[in-house]
């Protein structure tokens, strides 16, 4: 009997802590374009996919400017509307793809952009291989 007990009363707590989330939407990403270097000995077998668009072919010097489009929009989870217990942004999402032979090899999102070193024109250089 006091297990019965024991467990409708944490039953009834978690139902009383899940209802009191409260999810906020925030903003979404300005779209922009990124430049990309890839370092590798045959950069023209590779193709670069943002979101659902269409792939773009890198080029022989190993360049490719991709379109960045609106991601999905920001959001912040509260318990009870007061402690943050989430967070998300349009810049975490891998929504950028490096192809080979149609078959993806890196996801990377805007924030891993910012990571990688950038040449003297502007462009993000990723070694591949």
């Amino acid at each position: 009997m006091m297990r019965l007990v024991t467990f409708t009363t944490s039953l009834i707590a978690v139902c009383v802590a899940l209802t009191g989330c409260v999810h906020a939407d925030g903003s979404y990403n300005q779209p922009s374009q990124e430049k990309l270097q890839l370092e590798s000995k045959a950069p023209q077998a590779y193709t670069v996919q943002v979101a659902d668009k269409a792939e773009v072919p890198v080029g022989a010097d190993g360049r490719v400017v991709v379109e960045i489009p609106r991601l999905q929009r920001s959001h912040k989870t509260y318990l009870f509307g007061v402690a943050k217990v989430g967070e998300s942004s349009p810049e975490d999402v891998a929504a950028i793809a490096l192809k080979k032979d149609g078959r993806t090899v890196r996801t990377l999102s805007l924030n891993d952009l910012k990571h990688f070193p950038t040449d003297s024109e502007g462009y993000r250089v990723l070694k591949v291989e």
